[in-house]
Formats: structure tokens, C-alpha cells, sequence
């Protein structure tokens, strides 16, 4: 063998033939082509996830809206036409009613529409509530809100008490979102329900003997409006960013910041204000706190930021030290002006977010209390946990930390002792919020409210509402 020779075959050992190179060729493809697939449907299933969630936020804002409402407004304009597809709401309009059963379809109640006077009631009129389908846009997400008022019978209420078959009316709100362009069918739609009660109706005045009268959801927004002096507070516009109200003295205190007392902030019967619905950044997010040492990064504390107290434990009177204005937040109504009888149940709604979505643990405490004032001086009296006898409730999310990276929202329930807990005519119902250090490890929590689109709130049984919503 020549020495060509050898080298010849040396190059044939080391090389690939095209055989081999084509199987290695499609190997690669096939793995390629399999990791594809897999991102493309993790890609489709988060996507899905996303709209799911925006359109259960959008029907639950549509709700409160809906629920800030007169008894009077709430009618719908026109009957929505029936549909003869079953993914469509309105396949469950018959006539002039709507089945309040989706699946199977049934329970079908008449609906409230202006004109309209079923079972002898009174001719409805002055409703403002269309039923849609009315379009929205959120980021990349599409969808129509469809609305139904339906009349319901309280078959618990004795007919002494709730007359007829008109006792309250039923509130269905159906989102249901546009087919994406990567999408291969149809999408259902999701919905939300909530009764609603005429005040007229509920008082307790009970020609039956032991008839409690109808129980009704009574909710109360948190507002950045310090609470008035005169008894009547109207929610004041939010145009900026601004320092953080002391809210630990009283209505008459008026507006104070920092070190100084001032008037709590006011829980107000109306759901915030939406300037341009089909805006979704209108209005913006404000910083309700914008002081120096509350502020790590302007960016994304926004709302209102509250310390973790100087000591362990749930507290509603900090201690006498630097900045213990920012270690408690309370929030109260105008004086009521009948008596407002709160039955075993409340459950508040918030929206909260670590500052600078920073990752830590954190726990906020909860308290709700009566405040009676007499010549500019409160005193408060809290409730007390009928869990627990504790006179707060509290909330800790555990596993990961606080929530981070987008404001969460959070339902906590709250069962309270001496139901029905009576708030006499001339006193004020209460709510104030705190942030245990023991199971903080962050600096501080923060909480937004008093915007369309974080609408925080406390809902309260109660059988003597002051507005049925």
C-alpha cells in the first residue's frame, strides 16, 4: 500500500457518508419539529389561561358596576333576542325570559325590562341597563358582555313579608370572548350572578312573628376621599400621585398627611368611576402613598403602601413612633342615618402586590369596627372573630409569598360574633387595615383600591341595606 493509499483510507474511517447524514438530518427535524409542537401548545394553553381570567375580571367589574345601581335603574333597556347557538348567552332568552340554570337549560325567570309589569307588579321604567352584547378590548384580548336582570321569588320570605313573585331581582353577567386567530373552534363564555334587593322591601317590619326580613349584600368601596365632617362625602377625582393621608384621627380632623392626625378615608356606596371604558389605561394607576421612605421604586408601588408595625402581632393603635401613620390605614362610612344591622357575615375584596414585586412573605390583618363620635372624639369598638374570639381576621397567602408581578385579587370572609351587630343612626362602620411584622419579611404590603379596575371592597349581610347594593 502507498502512502496516498493510506491516507485514503484513513479519510474514509473518519468521514460520514451521506446515508448517515441524512438519518442525522431527520432525527434532528423530528426533535425540532416535537419541541415546536410542545412550546406551540404551552404558548396556546398560557394565551387561554390569560383571556379566561380577563374575561372573569371584566364580568366581575361589569357586576359592580351594575351593583352600584338604584333599584330604579336597574332594568334592562330592551329584551335581548333569543340565539340558536347553544355557545352564545343568549340561547337561554325565551321570550321575556331568561333560563338562570345554564346546565341543563332551565329555571327560566321573567326578565326586568322597562315596560314591563309581570305578575300585576308596577310597569318598570327609567332602566338604564342595555343587554348587549357590547364590545371591550383588554391588551391583545377581544370579547362582548352580554347582561340580564331577571325577577326571583324568595320562597324562604313568608308571603306576609315578601309579597308576590317579585321579592328581588337577580343580576347574570356573561362575558364571552372572541375567537383568536390560532384558535380552531368556538369558545364558551363564563358568567357571574349576584342577587340584589329593593332597601323598600327588606326592612325589618315583619307583620309574621320571627320573620327576619330578606338578607341582602350591603358593599362599601374604599375610596382615597378623606371621609366628611358634614356626614355626606363625595368621592373626590384622583389626579396624581400624593402623600400618604394619616388617617388615624377623625372626620373633623379633615385632610392631614405624615405626622400629623387626620380623617380616615371614606367607604362610599359607589363603585369607582370609569372615565373611558374602552380605555384600559384611563384612568392610570396612582401612588396613594408617595412619600420618600415609602417609595423604593415609583414605578410600581402604586395605591396606598402600608408598614409592617413596630411590633409582632395584629395592631390597631400603633405605638407613639416615627411613621406609625403608615402602619394602619382605616376607612369609614358617613354617620348612618337608620340603624344598619350587619348579619354574622362580611368578606372583603382587595387587590394587593409586594412593593417592587419583590419576593417575600407577608400577612395582613383585618380589622372592622363601630365608631361612635361625640363633640370630634371617637371611640371604637371592634368586632370580634367568631372563629377565633380574636377582635381581627387576617390573611397570609403561605406557599411562594406574597403575590407579586401583577395586582391579585383576594376574597377573605369574615364571620363575626352578636350577629345581627347593630351600627345605630349617627354612627360610623369601619374598616382599617395592617401588616403583621412577625410574618412580613418585606418592608411593607400594598393595597389598591378607589379605581375602576381594582375596585376594593367590603360586602356585609345585613337585612336593612341602605341602597340594595
Amino acid at each position: 500500500m502507498t502512502a496516498g493509499d493510506h491516507s485514503r483510507e484513513i479519510g474514509s474511517e473518519e468521514g460520514l457518508t451521506i446515508i448517515e447524514v441524512v438519518v442525522a438530518t431527520l432525527v434532528l427535524a423530528l426533535a425540532a419539529m416535537a419541541t415546536f409542537g410542545v412550546l406551540t401548545a404551552a404558548t396556546k394553553n398560557a394565551q387561554r389561561a390569560k383571556a379566561s381570567q380577563v374575561a372573569l375580571d371584566r364580568a366581575q367589574a361589569e357586576m359592580e358596576q351594575l351593583r352600584s345601581l338604584a333599584d330604579s335603574q336597574l332594568a334592562l333597556t330592551a329584551a335581548p333576542p333569543h340565539s340558536s347557538s347553544e355557545l352564545s348567552p343568549n340561547f337561554r332568552v325565551s321570550g321575556g325570559t331568561f333560563a338562570t340554570v345554564r346546565q341543563p337549560v332551565g329555571s327560566y325567570a321573567n326578565l326586568v325590562v322597562n315596560g314591563g309589569s309581570e305578575y300585576g307588579g308596577d310597569t318598570i321604567e327609567g332602566g338604564i341597563v342595555s343587554p348587549g352584547p357590547t364590545s371591550f378590548t383588554s391588551g391583545d384580548v377581544k370579547g362582548k358582555i352580554y347582561r340580564y336582570v331577571v325577577w326571583r321569588d324568595d320562597t324562604s320570605c313568608p308571603a306576609a313579608t315578601c309579597p308576590g313573585l317579585q321579592d328581588y331581582k337577580q343580576i347574570i353577567v356573561a362575558v364571552k370572548l372572541d375567537r383568536a386567530a390560532n384558535q380552531a373552534g368556538e369558545r364558551g363564555y363564563v358568567e357571574v350572578i349576584s342577587n340584589f334587593v329593593n332597601p323598600t322591601d327588606s326592612f325589618l317590619n315583619d307583620p309574621v312573628a320571627g320573620a327576619n326580613g330578606v338578607v341582602s349584600g350591603q358593599q362599601f368601596y374604599l375610596s382615597d376621599t378623606p371621609c366628611s365632617a358634614t356626614g355626606t362625602t363625595a368621592r373626590e377625582d384622583i389626579v396624581g400621585d400624593h402623600k400618604l393621608h394619616n388617617t388615624l384621627g377623625t372626620c373633623a380632623s379633615g385632610l392631614k398627611n405624615e405626622a400629623t392626625l387626620g380623617a380616615p378615608d371614606a367607604l362610599v356606596l359607589g363603585v369607582p368611576p370609569d372615565p373611558d371604558p374602552a380605555d384600559e389605561s384611563n384612568p392610570a394607576p396612582y401612588d396613594y402613598s408617595d412619600d420618600f421612605y415609602l417609595e423604593p421604586n415609583p414605578d410600581t408601588d402604586k395605591g396606598v403602601q402600608i408598614l409592617r408595625g413596630d411590633t409582632a402581632g395584629c395592631i390597631f393603635t400603633p405605638a407613639e413612633k416615627l411613621h406609625r401613620e403608615a402602619q394602619i390605614h382605616r376607612w369609614v362610612t358617613d354617620p348612618m342615618k337608620a340603624e344598619f344591622k350587619m348579619v354574622e357575615n362580611a368578606t372583603v375584596e382587595f387587590y394587593t402586590r409586594t412593593l417592587n414585586d419583590e419576593s417575600y412573605n407577608g400577612k395582613l390583618c383585618v380589622f372592622l369596627f363601630k365608631r361612635h363620635e361625640v363633640n370630634g372624639v371617637a371611640t371604637d369598638t371592634l368586632l370580634t372573630n367568631k372563629a377565633d374570639g380574636k377582635s381581627y381576621w387576617s390573611y397570609n397567602p403561605g406557599g411562594t409569598g406574597w403575590w407579586r408581578g401583577k395586582w391579585e385579587r383576594v376574597r377573605l370572609p369574615m364571620t363575626f360574633n352578636s350577629s345581627p351587630y347593630t351600627i345605630p343612626a349617627g354612627d360610623r362602620f369601619g374598616i382599617a387595615l395592617t401588616v403583621d411584622r412577625s410574618e412580613t419579611t418585606g418592608d411593607a404590603l400594598a393595597i389598591m383600591y378607589d379605581h375602576p379596575k381594582y375596585p376594593t371592597r367590603i360586602e356585609v349581610d345585613t337585612n336593612t341595606p341602605i341602597d340594595g347594593g
